[in-house]
């Protein structure tokens, strides 16, 4: 091994990993919530594991536009997509046709790649769904839709999760344009006991939909871990910003821990 070659790139090659931008394999991460050169060495250390990164509402809010800018330009240099989504857009949304079109019409003038469309903080008919996704697209953003069992705020009750009507908004998202349908932690492992964890909800939802189309929050090692299991080591998954190495080495067949460890593989055509 030579000094240029570090150990990692060495023991990485063993899985291999399709050149970005991906359309499957992607780390959609959480941005740091300390921008500047926190957010810069970020990029330099992590962005080659960094598919979509997700700026917040607050520092959309509270951050000087010139340091947006910035944030975004160096993320494009990394080759790292910038994402906005709830929940400033669930509050255009709810303000009207107007104040939706101008929150995207600013973030497409921002050069944001993915713009995320929240189903479970926001009730929406499927045919202005339709003409929202339209609208995205028309501006040159990916439009993420996010699904889930529980609608947000919300407990979850048996009887009333409408699952039937949550996988068929779905496959609407995706059949009128949506780029994916990330499907949300809440009321699955998220703010549940131990034990009562809803996989039959993922699993179900997930049975007669493309995994390529579908992207999962993730911000637990067992809970990627279960879904790489599932899912294999290209499946999309939503992670915090301090967890893009786990999901990057379960990837490649190294951890995060003895669930997904040596299990990855993939078969390519030369």
């Amino acid at each position: 091994m030579t000094t240029i070659e570090s150990y990692v790139e060495a023991r990485s090659g063993m899985i291999e990993r399709e050149a970005k931008p991906r359309d499957r394999g992607v780390n959609y991460v959480r941005a740091p919530k300390v921008l500047g050169q926190y957010f810069t060495d970020y990029l330099t250390c992590y962005g080659a594991l960094t598919d979509i990164i997700k700026i917040g509402t607050n520092q959309l809010t509270f951050v000087p536009e010139a340091e947006i800018k910035k944030v975004i330009a160096q993320s494009h240099d990394h080759d790292v997509r910038i994402a906005i989504g709830n929940p400033i857009m669930d509050q255009a949304l709810s303000a009207g046709t107007q104040a939706a079109k101008e929150v995207i019409d600013y973030a497409a003038s921002l050069r944001v790649d993915v713009m995320e469309i929240s189903l479970i903080a926001r009730s929406i008919d499927d045919e202005d769904l339709a003409r929202l996704l339209d609208y995205v697209n028309g501006k040159g953003m990916k439009p993420i839709v996010e699904c889930g069992l529980s609608f947000a705020h919300e407990p979850v009750v048996d009887g009333r999760t409408f699952a039937k009507r949550k996988k068929a908004q779905a496959k609407h998202a995706l059949d009128n344009g949506a780029w994916k349908v990330l499907v949300e932690a809440e009321g699955v492992f998220e703010n549940v006991k131990a034990g009562e964890e809803r996989w039959d909800f993922v699993d179900d939802f997930a049975a007669n939909l493309p995994v390529r189309d579908l992207m999962f929050e993730a911000d637990d090692q067992d809970v990627m871990s279960y879904y790489l299991n599932a899912y294999g080591p290209k499946v999309n998954v939503f992670v915090d910003h301090t967890q893009v190495m786990q999901i990057e080495a379960a990837r490649r067949g190294y951890g995060p821990c003895t669930l997904t460890w040596s299990k990855a593989a993939v078969f390519h055509n030369d």
